[in-house]
């Protein structure tokens, strides 16, 4: 016997967002010291997106078996390289590890600077589904 057809089935699907609730840390010196940072409670929204996206730029991709293998960035390849080389590929390298979250729409590179010899300056405006974030990372470029 063949069920009869069910006419539910026929209507569109609701998507419902789910907040995006995490756990709120404080960090003081050290972000990997657990004797200076804390947990407060939990952020959602625009502060979740802030906290994850200083998660993923702070976790080289590939280096942690915990992580799946698209999750984090890959700034290992600037280590020995010019500033040239770094202005020429830290947009790309951030949009790969940052459109990887769902929430995130767009990432523009705003500027970069060298600072000293050793190391380098990047700052993006991070567009996401709640707004956006302007953050600014430096990078070593010397082992």
């Amino acid at each position: 016997m063949i069920p009869p057809l069910r006419d539910d089935l026929a209507r569109p699907i609701q998507t419902i967002r789910k907040p995006s609730l995490a756990w709120g840390y404080i960090h003081a010196i050290d972000p990997f010291n657990a004797e200076s940072s804390r947990i407060n409670g939990y952020v959602d929204a625009l502060e979740a997106v802030r906290q994850a996206v200083w998660h993923i730029v702070h976790t080289e991709r590939y280096a942690y078996p915990v992580y799946p293998d698209n999750y984090g960035i890959e700034l290992e390849q600037f280590i020995g390289e010019s500033f040239a080389f770094f202005r020429a590929k830290i947009a790309q390298v951030m949009k790969d590890a940052l459109m990887q979250d769902n929430r995130i729409r767009e990432v523009i590179l705003l500027q970069t600077q060298q600072r000293g010899p050793s190391s380098a300056y990047a700052e993006f405006e991070i567009v996401s589904v709640y707004g956006r974030i302007r953050e600014g990372f430096e990078i070593a470029l010397a082992a």
